[in-house]
């Protein structure tokens, strides 16, 4: 089973993820850690990111062991030349600078490659921006999650520990806008909700609201 969450960042596709991975007994793929680990090589590696993408890809590319996934108890685990990451890609500038290697056709072949063979091994549940569209278009068992920018903004800067009021508040709302916009308008994969995708606002949902919603769809 193959089941796809898509969605802006923000729209509690991870939370979800997760908790429907653990309802079923299956695993979950959090494909924006793996691109967010990418980051954190180039930024490691060149001290930036934005074009040094390509290398980024070469590397992975030409080390495929330098990026590893293992599930533990249904916990995804990853480790980066031998190194186990884990919040170390939750940086903020590091959240800022993702949008490079995810746009860069490179960078994603070698995401994608890792999960298609992850799910030739698992049941799977995939979250992510381009997983139903592109990386498993065969799933019979595809979502897109959405919510206002303002309750995307709020989620993230509670998760972040961040203020819901104020200067920065109001930069995360921006910076989430211009993310959607860049996400939407890439030439490479971009964020669009799959034609046979089941479309939810989780806006104004608990997260077992929307369980239960997802859970009731699953054939």
């Amino acid at each position: 089973m193959i089941i796809t969450l898509d969605g802006p960042a923000g729209s509690g596709k991870s939370t979800i993820a997760q908790r429907l991975a653990k309802v079923l007994g299956i695993e979950y793929i959090d494909s924006g850690a793996l691109y967010r680990t990418l980051t954190l090589f180039a930024l490691r590696r060149f001290g930036t990111v934005q074009g040094f993408e390509g290398e980024v890809a070469q590397y992975f590319e030409a080390h495929p062991n330098a990026l590893e996934v293992k599930f533990e108890t249904h916990r995804q685990r990853i480790w980066l030349e031998g190194e186990e990451i884990k919040d170390q890609i939750r940086d903020l500038e590091l959240t800022r600078q993702i949008r490079f290697v995810a746009g860069h056709p490179g960078c994603r072949e070698v995401v994608n490659g890792l999960m298609k063979n992850l799910a030739q091994s698992y049941s799977v549940v995939v979250d992510g921006r381009d997983i139903g569209t592109v990386v498993f278009p065969e799933s019979k068992n595809k979502f897109y999650l959405d919510a206002p920018s303002s309750v995307r903004a709020k989620r993230r800067a509670l998760e972040l520990g961040e203020p819901i009021s104020g200067p920065g508040f109001e930069r995360m709302v921006q910076e989430i806008e211009d993310r959607d916009r860049s996400d939407q308008q890439r030439p490479i994969a971009p964020l669009v909700c799959a034609t046979d995708a089941k479309r939810l606002d989780t806006g104004e949902m608990g997260v077992e609201e929307v369980l239960a919603w997802i859970s009731q769809r699953l054939v």
